[in-house]
C-alpha cells in the first residue's frame, strides 16, 4: 500500500457471516409454511377470485365507455358538437353507439363467465356432492 493509506488490519468480512434466513429463501426450523390447501376449500377460493375479477372487468367495460362519453360532453364540447357521419352531431353519434357497446359488453361478460367461472362452479359442485345438472347437458 501507499504510505498516504495504511493497511487495515483484517478483521472480520460481512461477507464470511451466515446469511439470514429470509435472504436466502429457507425458512427457520419449525416454522409453519402457508401452502394453497387442496380440495373444496381451494376451488372455492379459486371461483371467488375469478368472480371477483370477472365482476371487475364487466363493470370497468360497462362503464368505461359511458364516463369517457361524459368526460368529452364535459371537457370537450367543440369536438362533440362537430358534424359526423351522416350529419350526425358527434356527441349523437357516440350517444347512439352506447346501446351497440352496452350489448357487446353483456356478450363478452357472457363469454368469459362460460370460459373462466362457470367451469369452478361446476369443480365446487362436484366436490360438494351437490347433484345440479349443467345447462349444457340440459339442452
Amino acid at each position: 500500500m501507499s504510505p498516504d493509506f495504511p493497511e487495515l488490519p483484517a478483521a472480520q468480512s460481512s461477507y464470511d457471516r451466515p446469511l439470514p434466513t429470509w435472504s436466502n429463501g429457507q425458512e427457520p426450523a419449525g416454522t409453519l409454511v402457508p401452502r394453497p390447501r387442496p380440495g373444496a376449500h381451494r376451488t372455492l377460493r379459486l371461483l371467488r377470485r375469478a368472480y371477483r375479477w370477472h365482476r371487475r372487468v364487466a363493470a370497468i367495460t360497462a362503464l368505461g365507455y359511458f364516463v369517457a362519453f361524459l368526460t368529452l360532453t364535459v371537457k370537450a364540447p367543440a369536438l362533440m358538437a362537430r358534424p359526423g357521419p351522416g350529419g350526425l352531431p358527434t356527441g349523437l353519434v357516440l350517444a347512439l353507439a352506447q346501446i351497440p357497446v352496452t350489448w357487446l359488453a353483456v356478450l363478452v361478460h357472457e363469454a368469459a363467465a362460460r370460459r373462466f367461472v362457470d367451469p369452478l362452479a361446476r369443480r365446487a359442485r362436484r366436490q360438494a356432492g351437490v347433484a345440479v345438472p349443467d345447462r349444457e347437458q340440459a339442452l
